[in-house]
C-alpha cells in the first residue's frame, strides 16, 4: 500500500509518517507539506528509499489531487481548516481518507462528503487521533455490552514534562496553540437531555481523579468533536448526553486563559508598524521560537503521560452499569516522544488501504472500527486500554 501523509513535518505528522515506516505492507509515504525544504530533510532522515518527500499546498484543490493521485490512502495532520479541501482532492485522485478532527462544526460540515465517498467508493474516517478518535472507538467498546445507553462523557487529562535543567523555562504547548486557543476561547457545543446546546467557554467545571501521575485534575466543556457524532451513532440504544471535558495541567491552562482572554485567539488581523498581522499566527511564531531557542544545545527527556476517557452509563438487563475505559498514553520507550494522537491514524489508514473498513463514505470512528483489533494494534504501540465496570449505580 501507498500511503501519504499531509501536514507531515507540523506537530503531529512526524510520527505518523514514522509509524507508517514501521509497517512492512506500507511500500512507499508520502511526506508531504507546504515546508518543502522540512519535507525533504525529514524524508531523508530515515534513508529509507519508502519514505518520500513532496510540496503540497492543500489551499490548491486540483494540484493535491496529483499529487495524491498514485496513493491508496491519505491521512490527513494538517490544520482542521484544510479537511475539506484535502477531502475533495482524495475524491479526485480516488483516496482513502482520515483525518485528526475537526472541532465540531468542520466535522459536521465534512459529513456532507457522504453520498460523493460512498460513490467514489472511498472510505473517509474523521478524528481518528486520541481524541477524538481513539476516544469515540473506547466509547463503541462499552456501547457494544449495554442493552440501553443514557449518557457518554468524555474527557483528557494529561502530564507534560521536560527533565531539564533547573535554570531553563520552556514553555511548550502540548499541541497546535490554534487549537488550544479555539478550545480556550470558543462556545462549546454539548448534547444534554437528548438536544444539542451552545456553552460558554470554560464551562461546566468539575474535578476529576485520574490515575496517577495526574491524580486530581479540573476539567471544563470545550468544543469538540465527540458530541458532533456519538448521538448519532448511539441513537438506537436511546443516549440522552453526550459531553466532552478538557484537563490540561493547571499551570498550562492559567496561561492559556490568559492569552485567551485578551485576544490571541484571534484570526482577524490586526495593524501593527504598518503591517497586517493575526493574533494568533503571531503566538505561533513566538512560541516556536521560544521553544526553539531554549532548547537549543541542552539535553532533555520528555515525561509526558495522558488519559483518554470515555464513561459510558447505561443499562444491561434490569442493572445500572457505569464502563469507564480508559487509555494510557506514555512516551513511547523507542520513539522517545508520546504518540497517542500520532497513532490511531496510521492504525486506521492501514485498515483503510487493506479494505478492512467495507462501508464506504464519510464515518465516525465509532461506526466502522472494531474496538478490540483496535485495542490490540494500540498495545503494539505501548499505549494500553483499560476497562473498569460499575454495577447496581444509583
Amino acid at each position: 500500500m501507498k500511503i501519504a501523509v499531509i501536514g507531515a513535518v507540523g506537530l503531529m505528522g512526524p510520527m505518523i509518517v514514522r509509524d507508517l515506516s514501521e509497517s512492512l505492507d506500507v511500500k512507499e509515504v508520502l511526506v508531504a507539506d507546504y515546508n518543502e525544504t522540512k519535507a525533504r530533510e525529514y524524508a531523508a532522515s530515515f534513508k529509507d528509499a519508502r519514505i518520500k518527500p513532496s510540496f503540497i499546498d492543500a489551499c490548491n484543490i486540483e494540484d493535491t489531487a496529483r499529487t495524491l493521485a498514485p496513493f491508496d490512502a491519505v491521512v490527513n495532520s494538517a490544520h482542521l481548516s484544510l479537511n475539506i479541501n484535502v477531502m475533495k482532492a482524495c475524491l479526485k485522485a480516488g483516496c482513502h481518507y482520515n483525518d485528526l478532527g475537526g472541532l465540531f462544526h468542520i466535522t459536521r460540515k465534512q459529513f456532507e462528503l457522504h453520498e460523493d465517498f460512498q460513490k467514489a467508493g472511498l472510505t473517509a474516517v474523521l478524528g481518528i487521533g486520541s481524541a477524538p478518535g481513539a476516544t469515540n472507538i473506547q466509547s463503541r467498546y462499552a456501547y457494544d455490552k449495554l442493552d440501553e445507553v443514557e449518557a457518554v462523557h468524555f474527557s483528557a487529562a494529561q502530564v507534560y514534562k521536560l527533565d531539564i535543567a533547573d535554570n531553563v523555562f520552556v514553555f511548550r504547548p502540548p499541541y497546535s496553540i490554534r487549537s488550544i486557543m479555539e478550545e480556550y476561547s470558543a462556545e462549546s457545543v454539548q448534547f444534554i437531555d437528548g438536544d444539542y446546546r451552545s456553552l460558554p467557554p470554560l464551562s461546566g467545571m468539575e474535578d476529576i481523579v485520574y490515575p496517577e501521575p495526574i491524580g486530581q485534575r479540573t476539567v471544563f466543556h470545550t468544543l469538540h468533536s465527540e458530541p458532533a457524532t456519538v448521538p448519532t451513532s448511539f441513537k438506537d440504544k436511546g443516549v440522552r448526553e453526550v459531553t466532552w471535558k478538557l484537563g490540561l495541567p493547571h499551570d498550562f491552562s492559567d496561561r492559556f486563559r490568559f492569552l485567551a482572554s485578551i485576544g490571541f485567539e484571534r484570526n482577524e488581523p490586526i495593524r501593527v508598524n504598518n503591517v497586517e498581522v493575526t493574533p494568533v499566527d503571531v503566538l505561533a511564531a513566538v512560541l516556536d521560537k521560544h521553544v526553539a531557542e531554549r532548547l537549543q544545545g541542552i539535553k532533555f527527556k520528555r515525561n509526558d503521560f495522558g488519559i483518554r476517557r470515555a464513561e459510558v452509563i447505561g443499562k444491561k438487563g434490569d442493572r445500572r452499569v457505569e464502563y469507564t475505559v480508559d487509555s494510557s498514553i506514555g512516551i513511547h520507550s523507542r520513539w522517545g516522544v508520546s504518540c497517542g494522537t500520532q497513532v490511531p491514524p496510521s492504525i486506521v489508514i492501514q485498515m483503510q488501504a487493506k479494505g478492512m473498513i467495507k462501508k464506504a463514505g464519510v464515518w465516525a470512528p465509532e461506526q466502522v472500527i472494531d474496538p478490540e483489533y483496535f485495542f490490540n494494534e494500540l498495545a503494539k504501540r505501548e499505549i494500553r486500554v483499560q476497562v473498569t465496570v460499575k454495577e447496581d449505580i444509583a
